[in-house]
């Protein structure tokens, strides 16, 4: 489960992003490759990253929407244990994002990297936990519902990135926002019927 010397999150997209000079896409197997056993972290981060910051890359959540899905149920059934299942290894990440989180993302990675350390393991090692939450969160995600994708997409970066990094604190902080985000759906969505009945 642990990684005696995990490679850094900013390296791996640095790699990538050289491997694929010529922005073609690759194949999820690829990018987890590098991973090692935080996979099901780095592809929720990675396929997440679209949706929740301001990148040139329009569109792509569309096609990130299902490997999205299917990543966070896996994770929620298996854990980190399991081998995500061929059929979603061979599923293409698109290049461009990959050059675009290295160029724009860099920089804040290595911030946080610097912020970050395995801590708290009780709630960091709740993998199947965490998974679930993520699946309920990319599936608020998904809703067609306009301009309320970033809430959900931010909670799964951070969700994501306590779990590449072992950091219970991010996860604690995951938890809370989503369970903050339900409170303010439920009395949103209980004032937007009062207005409707009261109409």
């Amino acid at each position: 489960m642990d990684d005696a010397s995990p490679q850094s999150l900013d390296r791996i997209l640095s790699d990538l992003a050289l491997r694929n000079g010529a922005g073609e896409d690759v194949q999820l197997a690829e990018v987890l490759e590098l991973a090692g056993s935080r996979a099901h972290g780095v592809a929720i981060l990675l396929l997440a990253l679209p949706e929740a910051l301001p990148l040139p890359i329009p569109s792509f959540g569309a096609i990130l929407g299902v490997p999205l899905l299917a990543v966070c149920a896996h994770l929620a059934i298996f854990g980190e244990q399991v081998r995500l299942p061929s059929g979603l290894l061979r599923r293409e990440v698109p290049g461009r994002l990959l050059d675009v989180a290295a160029r724009y993302g860099g920089p804040a990675i290595r911030r946080a990297e610097r912020l970050t350390r395995p801590r708290l393991g009780i709630v960091a090692d709740r993998e199947r936990a965490i998974g679930a939450l993520c699946l309920i969160l990319s599936l608020v995600l998904f809703l067609p519902i306009p301009l309320l994708n970033v809430p959900p997409a931010a909670l799964l970066l951070i969700l994501s990135w306590g779990l590449v990094q072992r950091d219970g604190i991010f996860v604690l902080a995951g938890m809370i926002g989503s369970a903050g985000m339900g409170i303010a759906a439920i009395f949103l969505g209980d004032a937007l019927y009062g207005l409707a009945v009261g109409g």
